[in-house]
């Protein structure tokens, strides 16, 4: 049956298209708060298995300890029978297995969320996978921070913030951690259908930015109206007319783009008394020295149109409806990304919105304007979705159905000191270290 009939509206009988339309919304509301239920009980179901693996590893542990076992064939006949019983590859078994011993053992905060529902698999997996690069007593510390807002971010969300979270907390200089990870820089292919492939690059992350936005340039300088060509269909066609045929129109055209990568460098770090890395919008923290010499090799400094006793910055009022390039500058350093809940395109790719229209009194200033992607953008203008501006620029979106979520600009300044982990949840205690006999 298609589902799309199952719920078709009853002829009106005298309703008004209002209270269809009402009706319509309520069952849209209940139909998502369903699937979010259905969400949180499949979180805590991965929690217990999470914990049932955790002890499935440590009997495996506890059969190597006696006498004429081995580890290494213990380890590897449980990761077949985790494959075996999933029907998974048994790479994808080890890395579950792998996943339960880090989270029951070192991350309590992140079991706990997940046994409660309050956040995802996928959420737990982008904990995981950063904490499990530093050293033990690191990472404490590093969950607290990492999951303060897990529960309202995205996996990628948090991923993101996990790994910024990550690169701060590192005991290790970020200096000696890049020279090293520098070495495994490489650019390989990936075969795809329909006669596609995917070129992979992996670099620094201030050059990889670099490339992006000279690409991003390119793609806007070859728009005009005949070209059909989508924006990533024009920034896939830039990249190979650059590398394949560099004497053509479109080379031409990128010979005058220069990149823009903002970074932001304590001014004891230029002053040379300070190690404190400096920052990438949109990455986190680069090393010392990267960050030294992109401000040496700057041709201009960011000015921030700020109050000269306050520091706050100013609004232009009803002055003008346009942003002024110095304001702008502040929005999309502020929101680092489009402020829709869960969207992490970045900042300097949308566009600036009045949360209060100008055409009903909303003035052109840092408390009124928000970075939207053009897509979230058109959602609040052409649909039902709501937006109120809230103290320090948080915006509460509501939704048709009446759904509400608040989204607010990262936070500044140092981490917050660590929560006191909770007792890990019964279902995933921790086990003895040697086996109870």
């Amino acid at each position: 049956m298609n589902s799309s009939l199952a719920f078709a509206p009853a002829p009106l009988e005298g309703r008004s298209v209002d209270a269809t339309r009402e009706r319509l919304l309520w069952g849209i509301g209940a139909d998502v708060d369903e699937v979010a239920l259905i969400r949180r009980e499949q979180a805590v179901l991965e929690a217990r298995a999470v914990g049932l693996l955790a002890e499935a590893a440590r009997k495996a542990n506890w059969l190597a300890a006696l006498p004429g076992g081995s580890l290494e064939h213990s380890r590897r006949s449980l990761v077949a029978e985790v494959a075996t019983a999933l029907h998974v590859p048994e790479s994808t078994a080890s890395q579950r297995i792998d996943d339960a011993e880090t989270l029951t053992d070192f991350l309590p905060v992140t079991l706990a969320s997940l046994a409660r529902g309050d956040i995802g698999y996928a959420h737990a997996q982008s904990v995981v996978r950063q904490a499990r690069t530093l050293p033990e007593g690191a990472r404490g510390e590093f969950e607290a921070v990492a999951t303060a807002k897990a529960e309202s971010q995205t996996p990628s969300q948090l991923a993101a913030h996990a790994r910024a979270v990550r690169e701060r907390m590192h005991p290790e200089s970020i200096d000696v951690r890049h020279r090293e990870a520098r070495d495994e820089r490489a650019v390989w292919l990936e075969k795809e259908r329909d006669g596609m492939a995917t070129l992979v690059c992996h670099l620094s992350a201030v050059d990889a930015f670099a490339i992006d936005d000279t690409l991003d340039q390119l793609g806007r300088a070859l728009r005009s109206p005949e070209e059909s060509r989508t924006h990533a269909q024009l920034r896939a066609d830039g990249l190979v007319e650059l590398l394949l045929h560099r004497d053509g129109d479109t080379a031409a055209r990128a010979r005058g783009i220069t990149a823009n990568v903002v970074v932001t460098v304590p001014v004891l770090t230029l002053l040379g008394r300070s190690m404190r890395a400096g920052e990438l919008q949109g990455y986190g923290p680069i090393p010392v020295e990267a960050a030294r010499r992109l401000a040496a090799g700057a041709p201009s400094f960011l000015r921030i149109l700020t109050d000269p006793i306050t520091g706050q910055r100013l609004s232009v009022g009803r002055d003008r409806y346009k942003v002024p390039a110095d304001l702008r500058a502040a929005v999309v350093l502020d929101d680092e990304t489009c402020r829709f809940p869960g969207c992490v395109r970045r900042a300097d790719r949308c566009d600036l919105d009045h949360t209060t229209d100008w055409a009903r009194g909303g003035e052109t200033g840092l408390d009124n304007l928000a970075a939207l992607c053009r897509r979230h953008h058109t959602l609040k203008h052409q649909t039902g979705w709501q937006v109120e501006a809230g103290e320090g620029r948080a915006l509460h979106w509501r939704s048709p159905s009446g759904a509400r979520h608040t989204t607010r600009p990262p936070e500044r300044g140092g981490p917050p000191p660590p929560a006191q982990p909770p007792s890990p949840p019964a279902a995933t205690r921790h086990l003895p270290d040697h086996p109870p006999f």
